[in-house]
């Protein structure tokens, strides 16, 4: 297993790895370079044949019976390796057995022509590849020995062959001096082709980091990042496991910094051992949950589409009958989670905790779906009384919630109202500094209907909104198969189905098309969203708190929770 340390770099562990896969793949190479070395002396001893009459035939016979010679022994040598026989020192070997070739073609030359000739001839080129060739068989030292090798050789060939037949005056390019250079650098050629190999080694061991950490279990493999959040991040990912089929997941990750915090891990365990009692077409599932390495991950239901807040930011307010749907589906949604049931029948009382846009997920065909979990707990454990430890997003929690009481699954629909309410205002109805306090109020607060600001809205939505928005628990919308019930009630072009999905799917889509196109999103009165104050305090008259949009000072809105 690769691993790496969160500057990124690669551990020692992953070089090891790298190393001893090379050395294990030694023979594996070694076999290639046999093969290749066959074919190459095959090619020579034609190439002699055919240029008989220009070479001179006993020139040209003794490349030749030197190419047979040296391609015999790769021949047999390929075979052997395929056998399974191998031995480190055969590289060293071998590397010394190509370079004498070179060595013995420049004889050759010296012999049957002239020193000058054997110097300037294709023996220069045969030694530098003699050089790369050992460079490849990814041994750093090797590609060293090579340099130092062929270096050699030509110093002893050149004073103790060619030097004593040159005739006075020694042609410049041929002189000591010049032979010296020569040999420094087929020298520097062997110490490049090391740092090359390297180079290319510390490349392999990133490439592998990489792969590594899109690669989970040898079953996820990573994609693009969908989303970060403070303690986690999401991947879009596929489940592919050997000799499997592969699926499109979303892989949710603990963040490293928080992979040790213990209660968080916790969190995020319980989150996954939720979601996996709720068996919803309204609810993401959770398909796998796991460690890997030095973090936690949980493998879940991946919704092609885009979350309600990108879409109110891509598209700005929606249609009428596209947010009854939303409204309908996750009443239904959220009246299963509320109503679940342990195994022996015990009711587990769970409450969402943390419904708002960002986790209400809508797919390219209209379907709607309830995401992250990660605070949900049942509501008989819930009896929180300091403020720091209230959990949810701020500007969508009911009342109750805020102030830290007990409460029930009537906390998620009052959240669920405050969505629905901006999908169709395109305002959030809580925003701003004063936000917590506004919310933690006990007087009841004036909340402006949606039809305030949009006459299209039909009445029945309009109150099945504000039905979930009752300060007061008691006379707030009880359960969420209610409010679909009342939704399912509009008809004609505000129906949710079939005209609320098909809407929906419409949107998604020009909202998808828009991201992959990266374009900017244009300012205009549908496409902006516009945050705003949309309450008055019940006891401060009837006035209301400006809002950021157009318009000035909001009109008067109905009070809630009265009686």
């Amino acid at each position: 297993m690769l691993s790496s340390n969160r500057s990124g770099r690669v551990t020692p562990l992953g070089s090891k790895l790298l190393a001893e896969h090379f050395r294990t793949d030694a023979a594996a190479r070694e076999t290639s370079v046999a093969r290749f070395n066959t074919a190459v002396c095959l090619v020579f001893l034609l190439s002699a044949l055919g240029l008989g009459n220009l070479l001179g035939w006993p020139r040209a016979l003794c490349v030749v019976v030197m190419c047979a010679g040296y391609s015999g022994y790769y021949a047999l040598l390929y075979r052997v390796l395929r056998r399974g026989w191998f031995h480190p020192a055969i590289c060293w070997f071998n590397v010394c057995l190509e370079n004498t070739a070179v060595g013995a073609l420049f004889v050759f030359d010296i012999v049957f022509a002239d020193a000058e000739q054997a110097l300037s001839n294709p023996s220069a080129v045969l030694w530098s590849a003699i050089i790369v060739l050992a460079a490849l068989r990814s041994n750093l030292k090797l590609a060293l020995f090579a340099g130092g090798l062929v270096a050699a050789e030509m110093l002893l060939l050149y004073y103790f062959v060619a030097l004593p037949r040159m005739s006075e005056p020694i042609p410049l390019m041929f002189t000591p001096a010049l032979m010296g250079q020569r040999a420094a650098y087929y020298f520097i050629t062997g110490w490049m082709a090391a740092l090359v190999a390297s180079h290319l080694m510390r490349k392999a061991e990133e490439a592998l980091r990489a792969i590594r950490a899109k690669d989970l279990l040898g079953k996820y493999f990573l994609h693009e990042r969908l989303g970060v959040g403070g303690m986690a991040e999401v991947f879009r990912a596929t489940y592919s496991p050997e000799g499997g089929f592969e699926k499109v997941v979303a892989i949710k990750r603990i963040l490293p910094a928080y992979a040790e915090d213990k209660d968080f891990v916790t969190l995020f365990r319980r989150e996954a051992e939720l979601v996996s009692l709720l068996n919803h077409p309204n609810i993401v599932q959770v398909l796998d949950v796991g460690r890997f390495e030095d973090t936690y991950f949980m493998a879940m239901e991946y919704v092609e589409g885009v979350s309600l807040r990108e879409l109110l930011k891509l598209c700005g307010p929606l249609p009428p009958a596209a947010v009854a749907l939303i409204g309908a589906e996750m009443g239904q949604a959220l009246d299963y989670v509320h109503r679940r049931t342990a195994s022996d029948g015990t009711p587990l009382n769970l409450v969402h905790r943390d419904v708002n846009p960002p986790n209400i997920l809508l797919s390219r065909i209209g379907e709607v779906k309830l995401g992250d979990f990660g605070v949900a707990r049942a509501a008989i454990h819930v009896r929180l009384t300091r403020a720091d430890r209230v959990r949810g997003k701020l500007g969508y929690l009911a009342p109750e919630q805020a102030r830290g009481e007990s409460f029930d699954g009537r906390a998620d629909l009052f959240a669920l109202g405050l969505s629905l309410h901006e999908a169709l205002t395109g305002r959030r109805v809580f925003a701003g500094e004063d936000a917590s306090d506004t919310m933690r109020s006990d007087p009841p607060i004036f909340l402006l209907p949606p039809s305030s600001f949009r006459p299209d809205i039909p009445p029945q939505l309009d109150a099945a909104i504000m039905g979930l928005l009752e300060w007061k628990v008691a006379r707030r919308t009880s359960r969420g198969l209610r409010l679909r019930e009342q939704l399912c009630e509009l008809t004609g072009p505000f129906a949710p189905y079939p005209q609320g999905q098909e809407a929906l799917a419409r949107l998604v889509q020009e909202a998808m098309a828009r991201k992959r196109e990266l374009l900017p999103v244009e300012p205009s009165e549908r496409g902006t969203e516009r945050e705003g104050t949309l309450f008055a305090r019940s006891e401060e008259s009837t006035a209301v708190l400006p809002g950021n949009g157009p318009g000035g000072v909001l009109p008067t809105g109905r009070r809630t929770g009265d009686g």
